[in-house]
């Protein structure tokens, strides 16, 4: 964990967070994803509280109070329903008071479907982030989210070659329907117009057999290479979407994570169709065709510390969320597009030292 989520303030703002609807006009509570961020970036108590203060000045909507009442035998019969999602909220925090984050996520997420592009990842993302800040209620929110505003995507019980590797999976889907494109003012519309195509249906091939971290490294890689191929919005929440899957996948038993990850590939698959299903370059030949040499950034403490600080400075969510993002993926597995990619979203250029 990363211990500047500790901070206090943080976690007093996470629980003021309770009071806010979980989406807006929409949206979804984009507040408590961008706390975290910034506590992970070494925001200081002062500026958590002036974000706090200013999202819910802009953006925040009372929560409705719980219409119904939920316990351990009836939580699952609210899949999909929005309208629950503040009752769901507090039956999960008091379960995981009594039996621990773990055991409730594993509980839950065996009995639905993972369906992690619901709230176009949001929920997924919330729940990565309460994770990563140990915070009850952000991790009962996460899951609240994902129940109530469930997004799964059925590919039916059709036996599928699995793809020879992830970039092979997403050439032949660029082949089959590169271009096309799919209506809807927000990404959930878009990603459901994806899932009822039969092209996406009949084209669509099974994850590569491949080990979790394996498979998980690879999609990370395709989608950074996607978003800055494209500097697309859906492809930005699949960045940060897949890093929140690889923290919430670490929290449960392995055989339960390796049943989620055709799910996974599902989502990753519809989004990546939605953008328009563009070839993906080599990454290191898309970075080069769109930065002079001289402009390729130079990947040091300094450079992300002057991100950071842009990013601490910033009132745009997706800008604090991707740069942190792209910051904890690169510790994990170096490449240039995370720097890149983090810089641009910020507005920022660093020439090479």
């Amino acid at each position: 964990m990363n211990q500047r989520l500790r901070e206090p303030t943080l976690h007093r703002l996470l629980d003021d967070n309770a009071r806010f609807a979980a989406d807006n006009g929409g949206m979804a509570n984009h507040c408590p994803m961008a706390l975290c961020a910034l506590a992970g970036m070494g925001a200081q108590p002062a500026r958590l509280q002036e974000f706090f203060d200013r999202w819910e000045g802009r953006f925040a909507l009372a929560a409705k109070p719980a219409a119904r009442s939920v316990n351990r035998e009836t939580w699952p019969l609210f899949l999909g329903d929005a309208s629950t999602f503040t009752a769901l909220r507090g039956f999960y925090e008091e379960w995981i008071w009594s039996a621990g984050a773990d055991a409730v996520l594993a509980q839950v997420l065996s009995r639905i479907p993972f369906a992690p592009a619901s709230g176009a990842f949001h929920a997924l993302i919330r729940l990565g982030y309460g994770l990563e800040a140990e915070h009850v209620g952000e991790i009962a929110a996460g899951l609240a989210a994902l129940v109530s505003g469930n997004l799964h995507i059925d590919m039916g019980s059709r036996q599928r070659v699995p793809a020879a590797s992830v970039k092979q999976g997403l050439a032949a889907l660029s082949r089959a329907m590169g271009g096309k494109t799919f209506t809807g003012d927000w990404i959930v519309a878009r990603l459901r117009a994806v899932g009822a195509d039969p092209s996406f249906y009949a084209t669509l091939p099974a994850a590569p057999a491949q080990p979790q971290q394996q498979l998980l490294d690879d999609m990370a890689q395709a989608a950074i290479a996607l978003y800055w191929q494209t500097n697309n919005f859906t492809a930005l929440h699949v960045v940060t979407g897949l890093h929140a899957a690889r923290r919430v996948l670490t929290h449960l038993p392995a055989t339960l994570a390796q049943r989620l990850l055709p799910d996974l590939w599902v989502a990753f698959c519809a989004a990546y169709v939605s953008t328009g299903a563009p070839p993906l370059a080599a990454s290191h030949a898309t970075l080069h065709a769109t930065l002079p040499e001289e402009e390729i950034l130079a990947d040091s403490a300094d450079t992300w510390h002057d991100l950071f600080t842009t990013a601490i400075a910033s009132d745009d969510d997706h800008v604090i969320k991707m740069v942190y993002t792209c910051y904890c993926e690169n510790r994990r597995a170096p490449s240039p597009l995370y720097l890149a990619a983090a810089a641009r979203r910020a507005g920022r250029v660093f020439q090479m030292h």
